[in-house]
């Protein structure tokens, strides 16, 4: 089939205008799908920012927590370390009166075992102070009776 000369230009022209058409639809399209996939970007990109964000604050929180875990835990070492010198000051403290205890103790029953003695000499004494009492009546009766 041939075609006439008017029709081909008519053809032609109608391509013509079917290409621009379709390129002019074709980059609105192309817009809307980059302005589609901008605005994903641009959402994705504020979400990963929003979690960057979430994830610094839990580690700030996560680091001053650890720090003042750190603080507690140097605290209590410090609260053992005390405990433990108290403890060994109370047992050298313990042992000390102990052997305090021990030679008052001895010096005690030395004391007891004085007592013992000097009331056992001042019972000898009066013992004594009463026989002799007794020999000086004696002989002033002897005296009397001499006389």
């Amino acid at each position: 089939m041939i075609m006439s000369y008017p029709e081909t230009r008519v053809r032609i022209r109608l391509k013509k205008l079917l290409s621009t058409l379709t390129m002019s639809l074709d980059i609105p399209a192309r817009c809307l799908i980059a302005t589609q996939t901008i605005e994903v970007q641009f959402l994705t990109a504020i979400n990963l920012a929003e979690k960057l964000m979430d994830n610094s604050d839990l580690l700030l929180r996560l680091q001053t927590e650890n720090h003042q875990l750190d603080n507690d835990v140097k605290h209590y070492i410090s609260l053992w370390e005390d405990a433990k010198l108290q403890v060994s000051d109370l047992k050298d403290k313990m042992t000390t009166a102990s052997d305090i205890n021990v030679q008052e103790s001895e010096k005690y029953k030395e004391l007891e075992t004085k007592c013992a003695e000097l009331e056992s000499a001042y019972f000898d004494l009066q013992m004594e102070n009463t026989n002799l009492k007794n020999e000086i009546r004696n002989l002033q009766k002897f005296r009397g009776e001499n006389e």
